[in-house]
């Protein structure tokens, strides 16, 4: 009998994320069972014949999580995923349910494969240093949704006044942004950003970014730097990285433009220039 060994699919999958994401945040990766999953039946464990473990985590700060998601689902070997709350499973056909455990799976994602040797040994790509990330309008977001959509509708919004913080997590100042809006547009005031929403959404956005309100991008901030451009920054990369949008451009947050700048694989200087800038979606009006 072998040694205990992760299932070689499954590291062709965590080596695609760690390629695409070199600098994400590895906290709450994993794949063997602690003892609480070794009480219970778990793909954390090791199965009993070749000591193959068929289940990765993969933590969801630093990447595209509904990008692994969508390339999980897609894969022979996947059996089923798990993500804030939100089951595929191959046995439903992948359609998402509602995830009922006692972990929300919020700051991973779970991916298990099938117990086959075949499936197991599978060196198929997964897909995801190639694949397009997830953007808004691909999925309906609601209170709890995850990812770089919601971060891209969470800037969008911003440019329309909202002052969210840039974050993207779906949470309750979001919706509530989003419900006064639909209540404006004579929408469906539900909170939920379907089809409807986002064209409405596109039609208020100024037809010349560099006219709009939103001014970031006017110039290169650094260390030292102040004002409005550096508070976008704040909001955009997450007060989990740079700290309360303060509008300082302080130690803390340049911590938070080197993080981002390697997980987007720019040149890690500290500085929002050009390229950074370019990185968030950000037009440049020098």
């Amino acid at each position: 009998m072998g040694s205990v060994h992760l299932a070689p699919t499954l590291r062709v999958l965590r080596d695609e994320i760690d390629a695409r994401w070199p600098r994400r945040d590895r906290r709450s990766d994993g794949w063997l069972g602690d003892a609480s999953h070794q009480a219970r039946r778990s793909d954390h464990n090791p199965d009993s014949d070749d000591r193959s473990v068929n289940a990765v985590d993969v933590d969801v700060d630093g990447i595209d999580p509904l990008l692994v998601v969508r390339q999980a689902v897609a894969h022979p070997a996947t059996q089923y995923v798990i993500y804030n709350r939100t089951i595929w499973s191959r046995t439903r056909g992948f359609r998402a349910a509602r995830y009922t455990g006692s972990n929300p799976h919020d700051k991973h994602i779970h991916v298990s494969v099938g117990h086959q040797r075949a499936l197991e040994d599978s060196r198929r790509p997964w897909g995801v240093a190639a694949a397009t990330a997830v953007r808004l309008g691909d999925r309906v977001l609601r209170t709890g949704s995850r990812g770089g959509d919601v971060r891209e509708l969470q800037t969008l919004v911003n440019g329309l006044g909202a002052r969210l913080a840039v974050d993207g997590v779906f949470g309750p100042a979001t919706t509530a942004w989003i419900r006064t809006f639909q209540s404006a547009r004579k929408l469906t005031v539900d909170g939920v950003v379907g089809p409807r929403t986002v064209a409405a959404l596109r039609h208020q956005v100024p037809p010349a970014p560099a006219q709009s309100a939103r001014t970031a991008g006017s110039r290169t901030v650094r260390v030292g730097s102040s004002g409005g451009d550096v508070a976008f920054v704040q909001r955009f990369i997450g007060a989990s990285r740079c700290g309360p949008a303060t509008g300082q451009f302080s130690a803390g947050t340049e911590a938070g433009v080197r993080w981002y700048q390697g997980m987007r694989g720019l040149a890690v200087d500290g500085v929002v220039g050009t390229a950074t800038w370019a990185a968030m979606g950000v037009r440049v009006t020098y």
